[in-house]
């Protein structure tokens, strides 16, 4: 008789391991947000569930609960129809583009220096034509700003057969667009362009009046959020906005079909729909928790570590502010240019305190006071920055002399389209070292991550400011993304 051997146990999973035994025990200033009151799935696991359980509507045809989800997010949100996506923005991002390629394949769209990788690598996946707005740059913290609305106007006067105009706003930092003032620019200006704002980081800020106007409530034709950056959900979860005025509905439901999975995350969506429907019962509450433990937490910081430099000075806001119509109160941003260690070191050493911060620079710190934030991190957060940058000061009280425009160079006009050089990359492409590749036009795309903008782009002259602020990046610990990443070699035509 044969007996049945015993079951050999699965190898541990590391991922699992980490969720479960490394995650809780940092205070995470960075995304996901969650919001904790809201309604939550009981068993991930059993309630697992496909598109072949169709008997409570589908994704694709808004049907069912998805329909009702995404009425009570457009209600909500102040628009006129809403998409769920678990692609986060950046996959949004690629749906709105897309509409664009079926209203007109040859459409040229303007877009702002300061735009996610994930709408340059749109334009270049649809073969869309596309030239840059002016880049505005702050390099004391390191933010590239939003266009301006006399910007935007400038580029409908070159370009008045414009598509569309996509920015980002809120940028990384939390400093948001003049909104308003752009699209009724751009609406005024043509009949026909639309104005696209990739509003990844203001998922919230519809729901509290002390931040930012909104996108939609702005006035904005199409806009883009992640769901779980600062709007409560898990990771993985967006939303799509848009105005049916001058939006084609079926051209934007079209390219969703084309792109949304077929097979969706339900629990990801359910976060989404219960993170909006939390935010609409109680956000101003929620929000109004976040604002004043920020508040508390720049106050501390401002009287035990007086030489870190802050994003939100008066005198700061006042000299952008023909970029810039608010920030986010539940961001901070800290600048280090007073201190010897870049950003990088100083977020790497926190984490050894455990400490978690939303984004580091050569010079600069970012934090999200997220909705689970318990009130005891501002402490141990404050204590943990003396403890990094004690005896680490400037001599002299000098500052850091910090590098210019690394993104002046990539002008509203490539010397060959980023699809075109692409392709052309294996074929007449060679490899140089980063520095003897300025003045070339790149056939490849280098970026910091985050906040994941294009530093070099195919297509583009690669500059010296470029090469200058990569190398640096590198050298104290910055995350890059290219081919190469060490930075050794660089695709050039």
């Amino acid at each position: 008789m044969a007996t049945s051997k015993p079951r050999t146990a699965p190898t541990p999973s590391p991922i699992v391991n980490v969720l479960n035994s490394e995650v809780g025990r940092y205070h995470r200033w960075c995304t996901p947000s969650i919001l904790e009151s809201q309604e939550r799935i009981d068993d991930f696991y059993s309630s697992d569930v496909s598109i072949s359980a169709g008997f409570f509507g589908s994704l694709v045809d808004h049907t069912g609960v998805f329909g009702e989800a995404e009425r009570f997010a457009a209600n909500a949100q102040g628009a006129d129809r809403t998409m769920f996506s678990v692609h986060g923005s950046s996959g949004s991002n690629f749906v709105v583009l897309r509409m664009l390629a079926l209203e007109r394949s040859d459409a040229l769209v303007l877009v702002a220096r300061n735009i996610h990788h994930s709408v340059i690598n749109a334009l270049k996946a649809f073969g869309l034509d596309f030239r840059f707005l002016p880049t505005p740059y702050d390099a004391q913290f390191e933010a590239l700003l939003p266009p301006s609305a006399d910007e935007v106007r400038a580029g409908l006067a070159r370009y008045p057969e414009a598509l569309a105009v996509v920015y980002t706003s809120p940028i990384y930092e939390g400093l948001a667009a003049h909104t308003e003032e752009i699209a009724a620019t751009v609406h005024a200006a043509s009949p026909h362009a639309l104005v696209i704002v990739d509003e990844a980081w203001g998922g919230h800020l519809h729901f509290h009046p002390d931040l930012p106007t909104s996108a939609m409530a702005a006035g904005a034709d199409v806009c883009v959020q992640s769901t779980h950056k600062l709007a409560g959900g898990l990771q993985q979860t967006g939303l799509i906005h848009w105005k049916e005025t001058r939006v084609d509905s079926e051209l934007m439901e079209e390219a969703y079909r084309e792109y949304v999975t077929t097979s969706p995350s339900y629990h990801l969506l359910g976060s989404a729909d219960a993170a909006v429907r939390a935010l609409a019962a109680h956000g101003r509450d929620a929000l109004g928790e976040a604002i004043e433990r920020t508040a508390r937490f720049k106050a501390r910081v401002r009287e035990r570590l007086p030489l870190l430099e802050h994003l939100d000075e008066p005198a700061w806001l006042d000299g952008v502010a023909g970029n810039v119509n608010g920030e986010d109160l539940i961001k901070a941003t800290f600048g280090l240019a007073r201190y010897e260690p870049a950003g990088f070191a100083v977020a790497a050493e926190l984490v050894e305190h455990g400490i978690v911060i939303e984004k580091a620079g050569i010079g600069t710190l970012t934090f999200i006071t997220t909705f689970q934030l318990r009130e005891e991190a501002i402490e141990d957060t404050v204590a943990a920055l003396e403890q990094v940058l004690a005896g680490r000061e400037r001599p002299d009280g000098g500052r850091r002399a910090m590098l210019s425009n690394p993104f002046s160079a990539i002008d509203d006009r490539p010397v060959m389209h980023p699809y075109h050089a692409r392709r052309y990359a294996k074929s007449i492409g060679h490899e140089l070292s980063l520095r003897e590749a300025i003045g070339r036009v790149s056939a490849e795309h280098v970026e910091v991550y985050p906040p994941g903008v294009p530093v070099i782009l195919e297509g583009f002259r690669v500059s010296e400011a470029a090469v200058a602020y990569l190398l640096e990046t590198r050298e104290h610990g910055g995350t890059i993304v290219a081919r190469d990443t060490s930075l050794e070699t660089l695709r050039v035509l």
